[in-house]
């Protein structure tokens, strides 16, 4: 009888000190995982933003195979959202910040238990570096409980993100390959002559070496969101205008061009400070559909609406301008759809 009123004892002072040390636990805390993701950080930014995506790779579907998902109408994108229901308990996903192909952050509720999560993608030689973390304030006992018999926050929640951060790679391995291919394809629509109205456009204007890509590159990332950005504060909605640039100039003898990266309007707005604004007549244009990542099929496009220009004697007659028809980071690489113009005499 003394033995097991001892032993009560022993329990009862092992429960209350392991109470005591579990409220000693701090209320904030940081958890992170980082991983070498062996994939472009295109592939593995655009999995991670889509919840529908998290079943395929997520540590927790291991632990309980019996969970069950709730999906709304967005999954991805700022906004985005998805809910969970398990043996552990229910659980919901919010994105708060979407940067792309820089980083994410979700605000988490584990049945009324409030979390941040949040992601941070960085290229390197090899793939993408991930980070994936989990950081809270104002704990509450019981998950601190909880952690204070894992041995701590990082012990209970680090092997998870491990788990996951390890079984997205192998998935964006996976989709990389794919990916690669369809970076490297490209299509053409049919070449034709129609009447085009007049066209008024207002962009940043620029002047490159035709050989120098890189420098075109980043010269269309900088100028292409500023635009976007003026547009957008300026109440244009994305069926008011049209992201595009127009050819001034294009010497091959040279090597040398000029250009203007910008927006053709349907709705007026006057152009920003340092933009310059360009009237395209009504009149006849040659024109077709590329379809392929931006830089891949130009020559070939290029030289089929050349072709027809000769085959059917006509003549260029203006500068040669693109309209960028839909938005890269919805589409697959070999479906960005890029409209070419070529103005003529008749």
């Amino acid at each position: 009888m003394k033995f097991l009123k001892y032993l009560l004892l022993v329990v009862v002072v092992v429960v209350a000190g392991l109470l005591i040390y579990a409220a000693m636990q701090p209320s904030d805390y940081e958890v992170t995982r980082t991983r070498t993701v062996q994939a472009p950080v295109e592939v593995v930014y655009n999995n991670v933003d889509d919840y529908r995506n998290w079943e395929s790779w997520g540590p927790w579907a291991e632990q309980d195979p019996s969970m069950t998902y709730t999906y709304p109408e967005q999954t991805k994108g700022l906004g985005a959202s998805y809910s969970w229901s398990g043996k552990d308990g229910n659980g919901s996903a919010t994105t708060t910040v979407a940067v792309q192909n820089e980083s994410l952050d979700n605000e988490l509720d584990f049945d009324g238990v409030k979390a941040n999560g949040f992601w941070k993608f960085k290229p390197v030689d090899n793939g993408t570096e991930v980070t994936w973390g989990i950081r809270a304030e104002d704990t509450p006992f019981i998950f601190k409980f909880f952690g204070a018999i894992s041995g701590g926050y990082d012990n209970m929640m680090g092997p998870m993100f491990e788990r996951g951060l390890e079984r997205l790679d192998s998935v964006t391995q996976i989709e990389a390959k794919a990916y690669a291919e369809a970076m490297n394809s490209w299509s053409l629509g049919e070449v034709v002559k129609k009447p085009l109205e007049a066209q008024k456009f207002i962009g940043y204007a620029h002047s490159s070496k035709i050989a120098d890509f890189e420098g075109m590159k980043a010269i269309f990332q900088e100028s292409m969101p500023k635009a976007g950005t003026y547009v957008s504060q300026n109440g244009l909605q994305p069926g008011d205008y049209v992201p595009g640039a127009i050819y001034t100039k294009w010497d091959e003898e040279k090597g040398e061009t000029d250009f203007m990266v910008g927006v053709f309007l349907h709705k007026d707005l006057s152009p920003a400070e340092g933009m310059r604004q360009m009237d395209l007549r009504k009149g006849n244009v040659v024109t077709l559909s590329k379809f392929g990542n931006y830089g891949t099929g130009n020559a070939e496009a290029h030289a089929a609406i050349s072709k027809y220009i000769e085959d059917n004697e006509l003549t260029a007659n203006g500068p040669v301008y693109e309209m960028y028809m839909n938005d890269p980071t919805t589409v697959k690489p070999n479906e960005i759809q890029t409209d070419i113009y070529y103005p003529v005499n008749k």
